[in-house]
């Protein structure tokens, strides 16, 4: 009997020790930040995204619209797990404008997240 149990319990720690990893890395790419910037004439469409992955964290965003080193506009939002922002801003034909994503999840500020769109 002994000699049954010995081996079976080898076997659930092995498999316990190779699944736990991969359980905190799955955690890990549950954290994202999307902000999307398109223009359409002289309309700025602009959206940011940021999810933790756990319902229970405290996000705050902020969403700013640049051209050059100048701001424009920003908007700001917060809530738990995630939070969304979506506006509109119009801007002058065939300019480059960058939209900048700057989070805090539990009072950590997290990377900016930047993309540039040019109008047609």
């Amino acid at each position: 009997m002994k000699k049954r149990i010995v081996p079976m319990l080898m076997a659930v720690l092995l498999a316990v020790s190779v699944m736990a990893p991969a359980a905190s890395a799955v955690s890990a790419r549950a954290i994202s930040g999307r902000p999307t910037l398109k223009i359409s004439g002289t309309t700025a469409y602009c959206f940011g995204k940021y999810s933790s992955g756990n319902q229970e964290d405290e996000i705050s965003i902020t969403v700013t619209l640049k051209q050059g080193a100048q701001t424009i506009t920003s908007w700001s939002a917060s809530g738990k797990g995630s939070v969304t922002i979506s506006e509109t801003y119009t801007v002058a034909e065939k300019q480059t404008y960058k939209l900048v994503l700057s989070a805090t999840v539990n009072g950590q500020v997290r990377p900016d997240i930047t993309v540039t769109a040019t109008g047609r």
